[in-house]
């Protein structure tokens, strides 16, 4: 009997049914395949690519394909390698002549010998071979032709009369999956579980043996097409050219591509069918869907569609998501980098902290921040990173000079994708460079121009964006506004250093001594700790004056607080009391542990050469140092150096060139030493 059915249709009919589970399917029309079901490379001749194929499968497809269709029967066939495989003749809805093809079983009795001459014409390993072979599924030709007799008797149910029905059925149940997918699409929480429910969805409803998508990237002119099923991962670039011609098709609801067409657009891909569904939200395309190598019926394209609809508005939704995300994050990120710049009191981290932000904002790995001179005529780098250190120091341009140059005196920035490509810089290749895309934007602060931030070489090899530039111009826009408060912070500071610090040996002074003495008894008196304070003075320093002279004095003082600068813990305070008196203050020293310091002290000085030293009684200019602890000596601060200075007093009578610890009773009368 005649067969009439749907080719698609009697394909997915005849796929529900566990006696065909073994065979690979698919349907001809002259010598045009209409569609399939399975995989290619598990048949032979016509269609198929199995590995076993010898040069006689397709002619012996050929020939029992035409003896089919000529006596209107069903024929049982072996190809050449002991493959199975069977045609059976109907007309489609049409009354076009097709075929159903199947294959991808082997007999059930293997001859070894037809075995070995192929793998011998062939050149395979044999064990190999047959290894192979012993792993497809096996029937004998009863067993197929029972298959065949199963085919038929389902036959009716595809004919004209059922068609319809089993169509609006069949489509009813594919409507109610998709709904069905609808809520598990919406708990998808990134775009990577989308496209995977997507790929799975598509292959177990439809069999797509390929998927892909296809996405515009940086200016919506190029697409680049992300495998999903069956394609090697990775983002293939299609190219402008390429892309215009798919782009231009977009006002199509689906489009279809076979032989040169499709090997046009995708040569590098081996494929012989493509089915491609725009993806579309709100009147704007967002990229396409790509199904390779599987004819669909009409009935199954309107589901998909239904399908990528929603897919592509939830990848909307997600984008949307992000987008706001990194806006929240990149405000955060704004805000945390302009409060740390803003801690930065000295100009040389502030500079610095603003070049290193910036790039990493960009991921840019070579930047540089340039200043104007109080001239306003020529830059210079005041911080960079990813340069010569010493290049960056003398490096100078004029206004007007360079892209730096330009950016200055004109104040508009500079965005260049590749350098090669732009038209209003005529500048040779720059080799220091690595990549051909930079920024380069002004600076300014109270609207006036101080200088220009330069950002090359993108860490991943890429070109600067316009996104890039927005957000350095954002960050600059505060950063700008914090230049003159660093400055300004600088030289307050420096002020207040010199107010704290003593001019010739640059060691606190008293002033700084006497602040600092009352907040360490606040604290010793909260936390119950001990404290000492080291009175030294430089023994016969009159005579040493007055023989060597001032000069050589204030070089001998300078030296003198070098050391016990050097020979003080991070924690200590050493500070100039006044003239050949010094002062250090040693937090959590008990008096032993203070003597122990001040001796270390005293010999450190007595073994240091000093110009001319040997002018002084002993040859030696050498240091006197009374000790003196809290809570033992002193609960404040005059009593406290008081106690240290009679101690220093007692190592002064005792011979000098000695360290003493206070003892009550100690005279209190002054004495000067000359």
């Amino acid at each position: 009997t005649r067969i009439i059915a749907d080719p698609v249709e009697m394909l997915d009919t005849l796929r529900e049914f566990s006696f065909i589970r073994d065979y690979h399917l698919a349907v001809f029309c002259g010598s045009e395949l209409i569609a399939k079901r399975g995989d290619r490379t598990r048949m032979c001749g016509l269609f198929g690519e199995h590995w076993l194929c010898v040069e006689s499968c397709r002619k012996t497809y050929i020939d029992e394909s035409t003896r089919a269709l000529e006596n209107c029967r069903s024929r049982i066939f072996r190809c050449a390698t002991g493959l199975l495989n069977f045609v059976i003749p109907f007309k489609d809805l049409q009354q076009n002549d097709c075929l159903l093809l199947a294959g991808g079983v082997r007999e059930k009795f293997i001859d070894l010998e037809q075995l070995e001459r192929v793998a011998c014409e062939r050149k395979i390993n044999g064990i190999y071979f047959l290894d192979e072979w012993e792993r497809l599924p096996c029937a004998t030709r009863i067993e197929v032709q029972k298959v065949i007799d199963n085919i038929y008797s389902i036959m009716p149910l595809l004919g004209r009369d059922n068609y319809y029905a089993r169509a609006y059925e069949r489509t009813i149940d594919l409507i109610n999956t998709v709904s069905d997918l609808s809520p598990e699409i919406d708990r998808c929480s990134s775009v990577d579980q989308v496209l995977e429910l997507l790929s799975e969805t598509l292959t177990v409803m439809f069999e797509v043996p390929r998927i892909a998508i296809l996405y515009p990237q940086g200016n919506r002119q190029q697409l680049v097409l992300k495998g999903l099923l069956g394609i090697e991962n990775g983002a293939i670039r299609l190219g402008p050219k390429r892309s215009g011609e798919l782009l231009r098709q977009r006002s199509h609801r689906i489009l279809v591509l076979r032989g040169d067409k499709l090997k046009q657009l995708f040569p590098y891909l081996d494929a012989h069918h493509l089915t491609c569904l725009p993806l579309v939200v709100d009147g704007r395309l967002i990229g396409f869907l790509a199904l390779f190598d599987i004819e669909l019926a009409n009935r199954d394209l309107m589901i998909i569609e239904l399908l990528a609809g929603r897919v592509a508005d939830k990848l909307v939704r997600l984008r949307r998501r992000r987008n706001r995300e990194e806006e929240s994050s990149r405000s955060r990120r704004l805000v945390d980098m302009i409060s740390r710049l803003a801690r930065l009191e000295n100009s040389r981290h502030f500079y610095q902290g603003t070049v290193e932000m910036a790039a990493e904002l960009v991921e840019a790995t070579k930047a540089s921040l340039m200043l104007l001179d109080n001239d306003q005529d020529r830059l210079q780098i005041v911080a960079s990173i990813g340069m010569n250190r010493h290049l960056a120091r003398n490096l100078r341009l004029k206004r007007g000079q360079g892209i730096a140059g330009q950016v200055a005196a004109t104040g508009s920035p500079v965005l260049v994708h590749d350098l090669d490509q732009e038209q209003r810089l005529a500048l040779e290749r720059r080799p220091r460079f690595a990549t051909r895309s930079f920024i380069s934007l002004p600076i300014r602060c109270d609207q006036e121009i101080v200088g220009v931030l330069n950002l090359s070489d993108k860490a991943n090899g890429g070109a600067f964006t316009v996104t890039d530039l927005n957000l350095v111009q954002e960050f600059l826009q505060h950063a700008g506004s914090l230049i003159r408060r660093a400055d300004t912070l600088e030289r307050a500071s420096m002020l207040e250093k010199l107010s704290w610090n003593d001019g010739l040996t640059g060691l606190h002074n008293r002033r700084f001594l006497d602040r600092h003495l009352e907040e360490e008894l606040n604290r010793s008196s909260r936390q119950k700790l001990e404290f000492s304070v080291l009175m030294l003075d430089l023994d016969h320093f009159k005579t040493y004056n007055d023989r060597c002279g001032h000069i050589a004095g204030d070089k001998a003082l300078k030296k003198l607080g070098q050391l016990l600068a050097r020979n003080a813990r991070e924690m200590d305070t050493v500070a100039r009391y006044g003239g050949e008196e010094f002062c250090i203050l040693l937090p959590e020293t008990g008096p032993d542990a203070a003597r122990m310091v001040g001796e270390r002290i005293r010999h450190s000085i007595e073994r240091e050469p000093f110009y001319q030293e040997d002018v002084l009684p002993g040859g030696r200019l050498t240091l006197s140092i009374g000790v003196a602890s809290y809570p033992r000596d002193g609960d404040n601060a005059e009593d406290l150096l008081d106690a240290a200075d009679r101690a220093l007093y007692q190592a002064k009578e005792n011979g000098r060139n000695r360290v003493a610890v206070y003892e009550s009773g100690m005279a209190r009368d002054k004495i000067v030493f000359i």
